[in-house]
């Protein structure tokens, strides 16, 4: 009987533990929660028809349009510099003047030299027309039989020499001028004249020093049009034309732009940098830009009129393939739909719109990265102008 008794007990109490077990499994389950989702709010908003130019931004000094170092042919103290740095020039106008008292004594020593050599010609011009004149005489002498070969020989021969003699003369009243003229113009040269319009940009010497012709003594600059050198890439190199439009920026003038034009194009690129050097013109009417300013350089490669655009964030991929497209917002509740596009040129901000949508569609602008097609979407419609003046949170790399 107390055999039978144990194995009672231990049936009774795995009966009971079972129970306990499945009772504490159904305490522990508890109902499923319900997750409501509510539609993702995008911005959107349809495309406009606007200018758009392809453009890149390169930067750059500006320089002058042209600089010119004065010199002096000869030494000479500085006697006056009529000008000051900044102050405007026009060609023909004093810049410098030389003390001239040494070349005003050289002018006068040679206008004496020169009174000397002519006097000294009418002396010779009349003793060469004596000598004519004898000669003449022991020509009517010899017809009568009365002058001797030999005084006709010595006749001649002093009439030749008097001739000599005469163009000799003749010869120092004209080197005499020479050096006249000479003189003179070297005191001319004491004064420096501008050779050109512009601002006097540096004065390297001041009143009494001594000027040389191998010391510059100042330097103007022409600010008619100014100028600055940027460097493209080798992928842009085949898109720069000469006479391209540039439009031009500096900070001193926040908000106003300058135009210019591509003067000229390196034919090579530099193998260190795989850049080609371009030359920018731009016309400086007004002399408000000056050698010196960084300036921002757009090169506008090309231009679009009214042209339908939408926002560069706007675009994604293709699921198809390489390519771009856009999230379209349709129907009742809005969803989502993508929508291959052709695209064309940007400017950075805006993208060229070939084909693809039409004028009526709601495109996300904002938001697109975080849909998928065919996803429930709350729009909320924003003006183009309006999209263009928000700033981009992130930015987003788009496949062009």
């Amino acid at each position: 009987m107390k055999v039978l008794i144990a194995p009672a007990c231990t049936a009774i109490a795995m009966v009971i533990g079972w129970f306990v077990y499945e009772q504490s499994l159904q305490d522990t389950k508890t109902a499923p929660k319900t997750i409501i989702t509510e539609p993702i709010a995008v911005q959107v908003t349809r495309s406009t028809q606007k200018n758009l130019e392809k453009r890149i931004t390169l930067v750059g000094n500006l320089e002058a349009g042209s600089q010119v170092e004065i010199r002096t042919r000869y030494s000479g103290y500085i006697k006056s510099m009529p000008f000051d740095v900044g102050d405007q020039i026009k060609a023909g106008e004093v810049i410098l003047e030389l003390n001239d008292s040494e070349n005003q004594e050289l002018v006068s020593k040679s206008e004496a030299a020169l009174t000397v050599a002519k006097a000294q010609l009418k002396a010779q011009i009349t003793s060469q027309e004596l000598a004519q004149k004898a000669y003449q005489r022991l020509l009517v002498l010899q017809k009568s039989g009365v002058s001797t070969k030999q005084q006709m020989e010595e006749a001649l021969a002093s009439m030749a020499i008097e001739e000599a003699q005469t163009e000799l003369e003749e010869a120092r009243v004209e080197q005499a001028e020479s050096d006249l003229e000479q003189s003179r113009l070297r005191l001319l040269e004491n004064k420096i004249l501008a050779p050109t319009n512009g601002f006097l940009a540096e004065r390297l010497v001041d009143i009494g020093d001594l000027a040389k012709p191998d010391v510059a003594l100042m330097k103007i600059v022409n600010l008619d049009h100014v100028r600055t050198v940027v460097h493209i890439v080798e992928k842009d190199y085949e898109d720069v034309k000469i006479g391209q439009k540039a439009v031009i920026t500096v900070d001193t003038f926040p908000g106003r732009t300058f135009n210019g034009h591509v003067k000229r194009k390196a034919p090579v690129l530099d193998p260190q940098t795989r850049t080609a050097a371009v030359h920018i013109e731009i016309p400086n009417s007004d002399f408000s830009l000056k050698p010196g300013m960084h300036a921002r350089v757009q090169i506008v490669f090309e231009h679009r009129h009214k042209t339908n655009v939408l926002p560069i964030a706007s675009l994604t991929r293709r699921k198809d393939g390489p390519g771009s497209a856009v999230f379209i917002i349709g129907g009742n509740p809005p969803i989502t739909e993508i929508r291959n596009i052709e695209v064309g040129i940007n400017d950075g901000e805006l993208v060229e719109i070939l084909s693809g949508i039409n004028a009526e569609d709601l495109v996300i602008t904002l938001g697109n990265r975080l849909v998928d097609e065919g996803q429930t979407v709350t729009p909320i419609e924003v003006p183009m102008d309006e999209v263009l003046q928000a700033p981009s949170p992130i930015p987003q790399k788009t496949n062009l």
